[in-house]
């Protein structure tokens, strides 16, 4: 059956005032003549001041979903392209300003575009109206107090990860600089120095414990062997999400933690495969450390042989510009052992 998306057109934006003229003619004319409007949203604000949320993208091509993978139930139908995030004043018609908004994952033909969907499951974005396959026409601006600041402001827009897991970021109304906003997130996990992005896998979908703050745990799935325990909360001073990520190995696996300098790297890692030399890459991991941009957190994964036996092993890694390296392993406790007891000047059990 042929589905009409949504008739994404301007919607009058109408200010608290009664009888002031509609602003749609007004307020188009401040954007490109390209815009296609997604949706729109008044911003409760407490004040005679009237503020208007605009989620709108350029050029946009339109994306019919196959429902055949993962990321389909997220995106479903879906439009593709540079995407925005705008405030408007609607009693002159005035753009405040307009936020950028990309995805997490870097789209490996360069495209920088964000996917925005139309019809889609009822899952991480709110279907109001499912159908029998709980699919339909998603609320994107749904606006909730997200920061605990007394203004129902904000809304989550999301990218996907893997299958059942997505990265999520809050963006709205700031009530304390008067703009459009996509909040940042600095995120801290385990013993690795803090990482500031836009995006937070897993958290914002959920329901916070109160308006600003999330405490919970959480199970990757998909090979990995740990809880994760949130908490999650707003910065007022700052302006910005505050996020605490520990992780816990299940029963039989242990973590360790190393802290090296670059020039130590390649003895480090020789030490380390003098411990299972089959199915230890460490050329390969050598180099990955190298390209991973300074301070972001990256994730390997290996098979390494210990005693004729094949050993899960996974592993994040951080550097700084410095040149200082942290390196975090969870594997078998039998293997953690072993590796410890030749990596020991660098490492520490958790």
């Amino acid at each position: 059956m042929t589905r009409t998306p949504p008739i994404l057109v301007w919607l009058y934006l109408t200010a608290s005032i009664a009888g002031q003229t509609p602003l749609s003619h007004r307020v188009a004319d401040l954007l490109p003549s390209d815009a296609r409007i997604i949706e729109t949203a008044n911003v409760p604000i407490r004040t005679a001041k009237a503020r208007v949320l605009v989620l709108w993208m350029n050029a946009p091509r339109r994306v019919m979903s196959t429902w055949d993978s993962a990321a389909d139930f997220l995106y479903g139908d879906h439009w593709f392209g540079p995407t925005f995030l705008s405030l408007v004043d609607p009693s002159n018609a005035r753009l405040i300003n307009t936020v950028r908004i990309r995805s997490k994952q870097e789209s490996p033909d360069g495209d920088d575009g964000f996917a925005v969907p139309f019809f889609t499951y009822d899952g991480f974005y709110y279907v109001p109206h499912p159908d029998k396959d709980r699919r339909g026409t998603p609320f994107l601006l749904r606006l909730r107090d997200l920061t605990g600041e007394g203004i129902a402001g904000q809304f989550v827009l999301f990218d996907h990860v893997v299958s059942g897991i997505a990265a999520g970021s809050v963006l709205g109304y700031s009530s304390r600089s008067d703009t459009a906003v996509q909040y940042s997130v600095e995120s801290t996990q385990n013993k690795f120095n803090p990482v500031v992005e836009t995006w937070a896998v897993q958290v914002f979908d959920r329901k916070p414990s109160r308006a600003g703050y999330w405490k919970f745990t959480w199970e990757a799935g998909h090979g990995e062997w740990e809880w994760i325990d949130e908490e999650v909360r707003f910065d007022p001073a700052r302006q910005l999400f505050i996020e605490k990520k520990t992780t816990r190995p299940y029963p039989g696996f242990a973590q360790i933690h190393c802290d090296l300098d670059s020039a130590s790297l390649t003895n480090f890692l020789g030490r380390m495969q003098q411990v299972a030399p089959d199915g230890t890459e460490i050329q390969w991991l050598q180099g990955l450390i190298r390209k991973t941009s300074p301070n972001s957190i990256g994730v390997a994964g290996m098979v390494p042989t210990l005693n004729g036996t094949q050993e899960a092993f996974a592993l994040a890694f951080q550097s700084s510009a410095a040149g200082a390296i942290g390196i975090e392993f969870t594997t078998d406790s039998g293997f953690a052992a072993a590796l410890l007891a030749e990596l020991k000047t660098w490492c520490i059990a958790n």
